[in-house]
């Protein structure tokens, strides 16, 4: 009698959560399409220059080690958003403790 007990309650909780499996599916994630809208900034630090600020955020922002020809024209872009920004005014010298504004990475293109 007990076995039979365990069954039925085995069944009836089996039963319970495929409905509540029915009632709320479970969410379907995809994968990001586009970066946050949101200006990312990064602090300079020793050893940094804009190319490899640029390179390294489009690695992120790619998923994957992104190619010369696609750095190049995210990199112009940073130089033109920090160029009055920079405590030298040369995009070729930077300082640590800087702050860099990264512009939106454009995926269409």
């Amino acid at each position: 009698m007990a076995r039979l007990a365990v069954a039925v309650a085995l069944v009836l909780f089996a039963l319970a959560n495929l409905a509540l499996a029915e009632r709320e599916p479970n969410p379907v994630r995809l994968p990001r399409t586009t970066p946050p809208t949101s200006i990312a900034t990064v602090v300079v630090v020793r050893g940094d220059h804009l190319w490899k600020i640029s390179e390294r955020h489009l690695d992120s922002v790619l998923g994957r080690k992104a190619t010369d020809g696609e750095v190049s024209p995210y990199w112009r872009r940073v130089i033109e958003a920090n160029r009055e920004g920079l405590r030298s005014g040369d995009p070729d010298l930077i300082y640590p403790g800087e702050v860099v504004s990264l512009p939106e990475v454009d995926l269409s293109a």
